[in-house]
Formats: C-alpha cells, structure tokens, sequence
C-alpha cells in the first residue's frame, strides 16, 4: 500500500505533460500537502501475518477484527469476492490459510443470558 501511495504521490511538485492532459493549463502544478493518518488501535498478532499482507492494504486491522463469526465456507466466499469483484491480489493457493487465520482472529460468540 504504501509503494502504491509513494507511486501516487512521486509526480508532485512536477509540472504535468503528456497524452490527455490538453485540457490543463501549462502552467499546472501538483503540491504536496502533509497529512496525518489516523493511528489503527488494534494490531495484528503475527501469527495473522497472511491476513496482513492480503488485507491490510485496503482493510484496518480493526475493521478486520470486528467482521461479524463467519464459517469458513462463508470466509472463503468473502475472499473469493475480494478476488473477483474487487481485483485484489490474493493467490488461490493462499485461500486456505487466510480463511483460517481469519477465523482465528474472530470475536468469541456471545453468550445471551
């Protein structure tokens, strides 16, 4: 993720040439500008580390952690959509051992009392 923002934001400050920018002025100029990104309070054990690199780059660790219990046919499904609706990058030989540390990292079930 952070290659790809480094990617991103490598052409500012450079004056924009090329096919497709005729619209612009001559004269346009990208500026970087600081930002500050929000501190993820929940971590990944490292023994999630398949779910780091396959899902942290678009998914917070916490977002990941608060997902309502799924079974893994219903992980796998999940991962199967992330695939194919939305292009990530995940090899098929990872399926298994992401729906399983995913499954691993889940909330326990609560009780109703």
């Amino acid at each position: 993720m952070l290659f790809g923002l480094a990617l991103l934001l490598a052409g500012c400050g450079k004056q924009i040439e090329g096919a497709g920018m005729a619209d612009l002025p001559k004269s346009f100029v990208l500026t970087s500008a600081p930002i500050t990104l929000p501190v993820d309070a929940v971590t990944l054990p490292s023994s999630a580390e398949i779910v780091t690199l396959n899902c942290t780059g678009c998914h917070s660790a916490e977002m990941i952690t608060s997902q309502p219990r799924l079974d893994a046919q219903k992980w796998q499904l999940e991962i199967v959509k992330m695939r194919k609706v939305f292009h990530a990058p995940i090899e098929i030989h990872d399926d298994a051992k992401l729906v399983t540390a995913l499954m691993q990292l889940q909330r326990p079930s609560r009780t109703a009392y």
